[in-house]
């Protein structure tokens, strides 16, 4: 097999770098779910390979010119809504629901009689 030639290192835009960096993200996790035994195996040799060309990618530019790794905590800031952390921010304490209380399905200790015959008896 023949080496692979080079192409030059291009600039990509933001957006563009963005979008992969999700994508990357969500492979990890793809990952991650399989190991747990939540995914197919051709979905984590999917992921993988998504994986393996962002690390390809990262290897052939220069070390100064790299961008950061993509971090999940920030990829998950970026989605927050801000109202969500405005009530704690005010020293609010959260408020939780009631807890249902249980339903006994034999709340009826007296099971219903029956009688032989087709008819009924007065009580």
């Amino acid at each position: 097999m023949g080496q692979r030639h080079t192409p030059s290192v291009t600039r990509e835009s933001a957006a563009n770098q963005q979008m992969r960096d999700q994508e990357v993200l969500r492979a990890t996790k793809e990952l991650a779910a399989y190991f747990k035994g939540r995914r197919t195996e051709r979905e984590a040799r999917a992921a993988l390979k998504i994986i393996k060309a962002f690390v390809r990618d990262r290897e052939r530019r220069d070390a100064k010119s790299r961008p950061p790794l993509p971090d999940a905590h920030a990829a998950k800031a970026a989605k927050k809504a801000p109202n969500r952390k405005a009530a704690r921010d005010k020293g609010e304490p959260r408020r939780r629901r009631p807890r249902r209380k249980p339903q006994d399905k034999h709340a009826n200790p007296e099971p219903p009689q029956s009688s032989d015959s087709g008819e009924r008896t007065p009580e």
